[in-house]
């Protein structure tokens, strides 16, 4: 497994969910329409770097971590949800387990990444600062989970190219 050290989208992902209604935006995605953040953010990770996915990469992206993320990630997330509802006593263990919680979405993170680097064909076609891949794959994704399109004013398309220290 990559170390986060030397995954640039693990790095990329700390800075743009640190962003303004990024983390909101993507719960928002998470909670109404079962979206993995994780896909969320490598489609514009991706599509950061010049990369476009199809339909068909991004279902082997999602069949990547499908295992680890429901009987690791969204068990821990269960767990941590309960224990805040029933116990604002218990902060401590909910601070544990979000820390635990965010190491299982790191292997996530890892993993795609190493599925990325796998993958050859998976090329940047036009690297930079244009947004339009970013929202071609955000959309791609949003569709398969049955959502409206993003729009150019989302704040999960962010601006950036290769000169970001995260990327």
């Amino acid at each position: 497994m990559t170390d986060d050290l030397e995954n640039p989208f693990w790095q990329y992902s700390l800075a743009h969910y640190a962003r303004p209604e990024v983390a909101d935006c993507c719960l928002y995605y998470q909670d109404r329409f079962g979206a993995n953040i994780n896909l969320l953010l490598f489609c514009c990770w991706l599509g950061s770097r010049g990369v476009r996915l199809e339909a068909r990469a991004l279902e082997q992206a999602k069949l990547t971590i499908e295992d680890w993320d429901s009987r690791v990630v969204q068990q821990l997330r269960a767990v941590r949800r309960y224990i805040k509802s029933s116990a604002a006593s218990l902060q401590a263990i909910i601070g544990k387990l979000q820390a635990l919680e965010l190491m299982a979405e790191q292997v996530v993170q890892a993993n795609l990444f190493e599925w990325w680097l796998e993958k050859g064909e998976l090329q940047a076609t036009n690297a930079g600062t244009d947004m339009v891949s970013q929202r071609l794959n955000l959309n791609l994704y949003l569709a398969m989970l049955g959502c409206e399109p993003a729009n150019n004013e989302s704040p999960l398309l962010w601006p950036v190219g290769h000169s970001l220290t995260a990327d």
